[in-house]
């Protein structure tokens, strides 16, 4: 962030007493912009954890002409006009909402004009965050008027009130046998000036380091930002469900309205998870923490008019918004931003609420984090110059995303391996046979946990004994090399902080997962406890005593279990591979709406050519390892496995979506491809290349479809 440099402190205060320095050293600009992201991380901070509850007054009715209706609130001083409001209506029906006063709400009147036509009243109700069912206030067909009386009711049963001739000023009284207490917490326009800081100190934060750096990739990202955000905001809200199990992360989320811990599996406020699913299954029965920053920040969108599905989804654009805004924060290199234009399965699940969107822009942000070789990480790791205050920013946001991802969807832990390993490659300049070492442990270490004495079973004791051989020769090379590397002080000293960095992010994970482990402490135990749940609540067809005695052709459940090999998922009819393969270059709604065979395989050819063209230029040019290279190829493979065993042992899923790190796994090969005028030209053009591809599958199926 600076030119002038320091040397590392000795000790905790010393280095606090150089902080007045390091600020005088750092320049005008980056101290308005380190000042700016201060303030916008403790408004952000604020507006997660302030007490704020808005509700409204909802009153449904209908009437034959269009009219005028003024409410009065009781607030424990009885009925005036500042504590009044009044809203037209149209002709037929109509859902008026007024905004309710903050206090206590004792009682209510309701008073239409003297003129007014007769008035059907169908519900008098209260509605809190983001809509939803109203809370009703009171029964309209007991409503005491005044110079106005029920007369009848209409086809539904609601109670129709006529206004008496030559009436002056007709009435509803609605006393409230208990009073309600209304938007509690901060004022509205406290809450509202909250918000406006924190995204303008965030986007003025952000705007700053353009600066002379034209960057057609981001210019790219941006696009597909605003498509997602179109995407998110248009497609339907009510009616059959158009995205992706939707209303299951909905309801997941929606637990974190009330709680900030993850839940025992046995809570009684988890029902409504485990009957939404006709599995009888939820996402929180993993260390998904995704469910709860979703339930928090739409607090925020809340406020913007936004109902619960809505606010969920803006959620997830917001998150492909902040990992642009990181990637720039950090000075990402111009390549960084090509991998996220080569998928529109990418954008399609950003563009609506799920579990997958917030573990990818946590592995993007720190997969470049840890491999930019001249970045404040990599520095700090290998002890070149100082530990500044961009040093340490860069640190702590590694560690947070990294120990967040930790627990975030578990198809993105080989996403963490890899990133754990590259940066650790980089730091050590290691070669590529100890990470082909590291990789083929890897892939035996998800072999055995995805599928374990099954898969042994499968290959037969020939190929078992191999590959056993092989694990052993692995592990002893690695034994080897860490124990030439911890004989020589300077790498032992990398290795150390190397550990140091690693620990810091598992010790962001450990609340979570400690707080869990406690709740399930004792039997039965939480996977005990998950299928009891899902045996209780699951649909009677998709009870697990019943999916494991249909066959593999009725239920796609345990189909190792069924005697089905292998070989048989990627033979016809199920073919894993050619599911998973369109489904990552777009499948959109609930696998239904598909490009043409051709599309995929354009797109397929093209992104392997440039993959190509950017390893081979790498290469050429020293910006890329040979020990790079292994490294993503092997733990892109290790993802694809544990996908490909988990539709054998659990359940069949031929879907892209659940192999969407391996894009993560591409970022070494792009980064580093603009160091150069000419390499600026050729990826430029591949990326936009790649880009129109995506957009074409993503404008001429998925908006047709969904929009």
């Amino acid at each position: 962030m600076s030119d002038t440099s320091f040397s590392m402190p000795d000790s905790a205060s010393a280095y606090l007493r150089t902080l007045p320095a390091r600020w005088r050293a750092l320049p005008m600009f980056r101290r308005l912009q380190g000042a700016l992201l201060l303030v916008s991380g403790l408004l952000l901070a604020l507006l997660l954890v302030v007490p704020y509850s808005r509700q409204v007054l909802v009153i449904a009715l209908d009437s034959p002409q269009p009219g005028r209706l003024q409410v009065y609130f009781d607030m424990g001083e009885g009925l005036s006009e500042p504590f009044s409001s009044i809203q037209p209506y149209p002709a037929g029906h109509a859902e008026l909402r007024y905004d309710l006063p903050q206090g206590t709400l004792r009682g209510l009147r309701l008073d239409p004009d003297p003129d007014a036509a007769p008035l059907v009243f169908e519900k008098i109700g209260t509605v809190g965050f983001g809509g939803g069912d109203a809370q009703a206030l009171a029964d309209p067909s007991r409503l005491h008027g005044v110079q106005m009386s029920v007369d009848g009711t209409d086809e539904n049963g609601h109670a129709r009130f006529l206004i008496a001739d030559h009436a002056t000023d007709p009435q509803l009284a609605a006393p409230l046998d208990v009073p309600l207490p209304t938007n509690t917490g901060i004022s509205p326009k406290v809450w509202t000036a909250l918000w406006t800081g924190f995204w303008l100190s965030l986007l003025a934060a952000v705007s700053l380091q353009f600066r002379h750096r034209p960057m057609p990739t981001l210019a790219l990202s941006l696009i597909v930002l605003g498509l997602c955000a179109a995407m998110a905001m248009f497609s339907p809200t009510s009616g059959r469900s158009m995205h992706p199990d939707e209303p299951l992360h909905d309801v997941d989320a929606s637990y974190f309205q009330r709680h900030w811990t993850p839940p025992r599996m046995d809570a009684p406020d988890l029902t409504a998870s485990f009957t939404t699913s006709s599995y009888g299954v939820t996402y929180l029965s993993e260390w998904n923490v995704v469910y709860l920053f979703a339930a928090k920040a739409a607090r925020v969108f809340g406020e913007l008019g936004l109902n619960v599905m809505l606010s969920y989804r803006a959620f997830n654009v917001a998150l492909f918004a902040l990992m642009l805004a990181a990637l720039v924060a950090i000075r990402a290199p111009r390549g960084s931003y090509i991998p996220l234009l080569v998928t529109p399965q990418l954008w399609y699940v950003f563009s609506y609420f799920n579990g997958d969107a917030m573990p990818f822009a946590l592995g993007m942000v720190a997969c470049v984090l840890a491999l930019m070789p001249d970045g404040p990480l990599q520095r700090f790791l290998q002890r070149r110059g100082a530990f500044d205050a961009g040093t340490l920013g860069h640190l702590l946001l590694f560690c947070t995303c990294l120990g967040l991802l930790l627990i975030s969807k578990k198809n993105y832990w080989p996403v963490v391996a890899f990133i754990a390993l590259s940066m650790s490659l980089v730091a050590l300049r290691l070669g590529a046979i100890l990470a082909l070492a590291l990789v083929v442990l890897l892939l035996i270490g998800v072999a055995a946990i995805g599928a374990g004495g099954a898969l042994a079973a499968a290959i037969g004791t020939p190929a078992l004994i191999l590959t056993d051989a092989v694990a052993a020769l692995a592990l002893g090379y690695c034994m080897y090399v860490a124990w030439t590397l911890l004989r020589e002080p300077g790498t032992r000293h990398r290795v150390g902080r190397i550990v140091v960095v690693l620990s810091l992010s598992a010790l962001v994970a450990l609340p979570w997962i400690s707080i869990d482990a406690y709740k399930h402490r004792g039997e039965p135990g939480k996977a005990a406890l998950v299928e009891q749940q899902r045996e209780r609540f699951a649909h009677p067809l998709f009870k697990p005593s019943l999916t494991r005695t249909l066959s593999a052709d009725q239920s796609g459940f345990m189909l190792q279990q069924k005697g089905v090999t292998l070989d048989k998922l990627v033979a016809p009819p199920k073919e894993w591979h050619i599911g998973t393969f369109r489904s990552f270059f777009g499948v959109y709604g609930y696998m239904e709406y598909f490009d043409t065979e051709a599309a995929y395989r354009i797109v397929g050819w093209s992104v392997l050519v440039v993959l190509l063209l950017a390893l081979g230029w790498g290469l050429i040019t020293r910006t890329l390892t040979l020990a790079e290279v292994v490294a993503s190829i092997g733990c892109a493979a290790a993802l694809v496995l544990a996908s490909f065993l988990h539709s054998w042992t659990y359940d069949f899923q031929p879907q892209g979506r659940y192999v969407l790190g391996v894009v993560v796994m591409m970022t070494p090969f792009f980064m580093r491809t603009g160091e150069s005028q000419r390499g600026r030209m050729i990826f430029t053009a591949a990326a936009l290349f790649l880009f129109v591809l995506s957009a074409a599958s993503f404008t001429r199926i998925a908006f047709p479809h969904l929009v």
